[in-house]
């Protein structure tokens, strides 16, 4: 009985490790570039730098991206093919809400409700131009 135990743990365990591997290798391209930024300031000359780093440092927290990759994002990255490149079809068993999340940041933050200006090919840029657009946005804790 032990041994079946230790079988389907095992089993699990490999299963994991091959769906993580292959995450890690669809977000490679993203993960390995450089740095972005000059892509924003380009983009959005006027902009001060830090409200484009706060910016990316929301979306980076709401997909569940380590920080440290935020200055890679660039304004033409789709959130949906981030998301597409994250989650392997019939494999990948858990949706960490990303889209939830972000929707509930810029709300938040922005007073920016993502449902009204959503289509699936929408860009970071486009976003963070429609964040401009908003209201002034009210404070928020970044952690």
């Amino acid at each position: 009985m032990i041994w079946q135990w230790i079988f389907i743990l095992g089993g699990a365990s490999v299963l994991f490790f091959l769906i993580t591997a292959a995450e890690r290798a669809r977000l490679r391209k993203l993960l390995d570039r450089p740095c972005a930024g000059i892509h924003w300031h380009r983009r959005f000359p006027t902009v001060k730098h830090d409200d484009i780093r706060e910016f990316l440092a929301l979306f980076t927290e709401a997909f569940a991206f380590d920080s440290i990759h935020r200055s890679k994002f660039s304004p033409d990255d789709q959130p949906m093919a981030l998301y597409d490149a994250r989650y392997i079809p019939h494999l990948t068993m858990d949706d960490h809400c990303e889209f939830e999340s972000l929707d509930e940041v810029l709300k938040s933050r922005y007073r920016f409700d993502l449902s009204s200006e959503w289509h699936k090919d929408i860009t970071l840029g486009e976003l963070f131009a429609l964040t401009q657009l908003t209201s002034t946005p009210r404070a928020t804790k970044l952690s």
